[in-house]
């Protein structure tokens, strides 16, 4: 005959010990925060205390990296007095938003060829990832090449199609054709990786909301406009996001395509150079980490708008 629970403590039986609630806050949350510290140790020192020190380092006046006196706002005020930096603010955000635009459709495009799931698109994914493995100071180089006026392949590809007026035409005597050139290396270096991981996407929207939607009768653009897109949104806000900045980011190619950097006559420079001739080229290094700083709030604040929107449409 069985006791009961009552009777087994009335009867003096061996009761199992209950862990300690302090025992158990620290298993819930000591040991994992215990195991990650090092972890947030290596990001604080990495990333966190540059960017303290390029905020600090703004509202001083430094040379050699080397904090002078505190001058307050006076770096950020004479940066928005600046014409160059005006210029420089507004060209790289049209540079921005034409090559997001590009590289997105380009790549949604290319994701659609692969998504067909033949053996052959296999290869042809393999191939896609070659721009995204070459360095960006090489694949700047190999575009300055295609883009030369005597002996470059643009102009007599150009030319062989009927438009004599690119016979020796030199693409970066002007900053708007400067521009064009540039954009189409980066944005040729940044499809890869955008086109893979709409591939990625896109087949993770197959299933039976696509085929039930085929059985009602649904052609291609309906699908991929009503149902496949709409189910990549989250993906899509991250690739966007990821885009911008990569475009914000842009310096090889312009360091390398232009000469001087950012010529002709200042009309190709964007933040990124901007900062860079501000820091070791004039010295001035409080003045350039105002501009790495207004930079970096521009991207926070763009990346905030899209989680925002993002958010909205769900």
């Amino acid at each position: 005959m069985t006791l009961t629970a009552q009777e087994n403590r009335r009867a003096g039986a061996p009761q199992r010990a209950r862990p300690p609630r302090r025992s158990l806050r620290l298993d819930r949350f000591g040991l994992p925060s215990l195991l990650l510290a090092p972890l947030l140790a290596v990001v604080v020192g990495v990333v966190g205390y540059p960017i303290v020190r390029t905020i600090w380092l703004s509202f001083h006046e430094g040379e050699y990296l080397i904090s002078g006196p505190f001058n307050g706002l006076d770096n950020y005020t004479a940066l928005f007095a600046d014409p160059y930096f005006v210029a420089a603010l507004i060209r790289t955000t049209l540079f921005a938003v034409v090559c997001v635009c590009c590289t997105l459709l380009i790549s949604l495009a290319v994701a659609l060829v692969l998504d067909v799931g033949s053996w052959l698109t296999r290869i042809v994914t393999v191939i896609v990832l070659l721009p995204w493995a070459m360095p960006r100071v090489a694949s700047g180089i190999v575009w300055k090449w295609i883009f030369n006026d005597q002996y470059g392949i643009a102009n007599w590809l150009l030319v062989s199609l009927g438009f004599d007026q690119f016979q020796g035409y030199a693409w970066f005597n002007s900053g708007f054709s400067s521009l064009v050139a540039i954009t189409i290396a980066v944005v040729w270096h940044s499809v890869p990786f955008i086109a893979i991981s709409m591939l990625a996407g896109l087949r993770a929207t197959r299933g039976e909301v696509l085929e039930a939607a085929r059985v009602d009768g649904a052609n291609f653009m309906q699908l991929l406009l009503r149902i496949r897109l709409p189910m990549m949104k989250p993906l899509l806000t991250i690739l966007g996001v990821m885009s911008t900045i990569f475009a914000y980011q842009s310096f090889d190619h312009f360091l390398v395509m232009t000469t001087p950097p950012g010529g002709p006559s200042h009309s190709t420079e964007v933040l990124s150079l901007l900062t860079w001739l501000q820091a070791f080229t004039v010295l001035d290094q409080g003045a350039a980490a105002a501009m790495a700083v207004v930079t970096f709030v521009l991207l926070a604040g763009i990346t905030a708008v899209y989680v925002r929107l993002s958010k909205e449409d769900k």
